[in-house]
């Protein structure tokens, strides 16, 4: 029987507070010199959270990375969550799966698979290790930036006005603060925890790269019919302040459906089934529903849709990062940090912060506008 999540993070917690104690008691900071672009020749970047629009929000920085140092080896080192839908990206040579479960299963601390990983990963000889971070920090990436022997190490050394316990093991450590600019965008954000790097622009746009073959697949599982426009509809969210009224949706797929002769695909993620029924439930009008398929299914299926009206999650990212143009539902969440940026995308938010204060006519308008639109303005409503 495997033990409840609760206990495993529990251990985990307190196996990083030793270890924690143990660093501040024999760890002395050592002043490194200055980096030199030339000598960066390995560089691993660390994002091992479990939110994949956290994670997507990253890729501009991955793409400044390889602007910047054509020639290095880079790898991104990711949550077991994350760790698909940045395989094959463009800007990485490797994808290195960090997965706590390998190390804290059975109820019992495995130490010996613990230091396989982490003498594997000192072979690798990196010469710079960065962590960014936007939302909160996390002490098990700053001690893997450590371990993995990197002469320069730079991550957060406080995160708005709180100090950063563990930033003791970086050679740089960087104040991050965005006190009255809530609108500053994730990606931006994730590029500024490398400021010293000089690094280039990267624009704003996402980026998860399929295969050819999972592209082909794509087209030949959903064709299109007779020539038809296809809309996908992401109606779920883990929050619940953040998905938009069911009955709303099945108003809306009915119009798209009858009225305008598209076609419409339902996207449902595992946490996905209660909004999913409730809008499938009140449908007059048949819809074809893709569930329980792996993210990188997903984003294949998303890479061949005309638009995505989705709420705020990570399949709104996910829709983004494929090329799709976005039209996304906001509630308490700022879109000024979160919303897909481009003249393709656009976003809604509710006022006051309640999804439940968009219509659905302002949804059918900026539908019908962005269907047959290739760059309209971004439309937005203020709260």
């Amino acid at each position: 029987m495997s033990p409840a999540p609760g206990h495993l993070r529990r251990m985990e917690r307190g196996v990083k507070g030793m270890a924690l104690a143990l660093a501040r008691a024999l760890f002395r900071q050592r002043h490194s010199d200055p980096i030199r672009p030339g000598a960066v020749r390995r560089i691993l970047v660390i994002r091992q959270h479990n939110q994949l629009g956290d994670m997507l929000c990253a890729t501009p920085l991955l793409r400044a990375l390889r602007s910047r140092y054509p020639e290095a080896f880079i790898a991104l080192m990711t949550s077991p969550v994350n760790h698909a839908v940045m395989l094959h990206h463009p800007a990485l040579n490797e994808t290195i799966l960090f997965d706590k479960r390998e190390f804290l299963s059975g109820g019992r601390i495995h130490p010996l698979r613990l230091v396989r990983f982490l003498r594997s990963l000192r072979t690798r000889r990196f010469d710079l290790a960065l962590v960014p971070a936007t939302v909160s920090m996390s002490a098990t990436s700053d001690i893997l930036a450590y371990v993995s022997g990197a002469r320069w190490r730079i991550g957060v050394g406080s995160l708005e006005g709180k100090a950063n316990p563990s930033a003791f093991f970086y050679t740089e450590s960087v104040r991050l603060s965005w006190a009255g600019q809530s609108a500053v965008h994730q990606t931006v954000r994730n590029m500024e925890v490398a400021r010293s790097l000089s690094l280039p622009d990267p624009g704003p746009d996402l980026n998860l790269a399929l295969t050819l073959e999972e592209r082909e697949h794509a087209l030949k599982t959903w064709p299109p019919r007779d020539g038809r426009k296809r809309i996908a509809f992401h109606v779920g969210a883990g929050k619940v302040p953040n998905r938009w009224p069911a009955e709303r949706y099945a108003s809306i797929i009915n119009i798209v459906v009858r009225e305008l002769g598209f076609d419409v695909i339902m996207v449902s993620g595992p946490m996905d089934g209660e909004p999913v029924l409730a809008v499938h439930s009140a449908l007059a009008v048949g819809v074809q529903l893709i569930e329980n398929e792996s993210i990188r299914k997903v984003a294949s299926c998303l890479s061949v849709v005309d638009l995505l009206v989705s709420n705020d999650t990570g399949i709104m990212h996910v829709g983004a990062a494929v090329g799709v143009p976005v039209l996304s539902l906001f509630g308490p969440t700022d879109p000024g940090q979160w919303a897909p940026v481009g003249p393709r995308h656009r976003y809604i938010k509710g006022g006051f912060g309640d999804i439940r204060d968009i219509t659905a006519e302002e949804v059918l308008r900026n539908i019908k506008e962005m269907a047959g639109s290739t760059g309209a303005p971004a439309g937005r409503k203020q709260s």
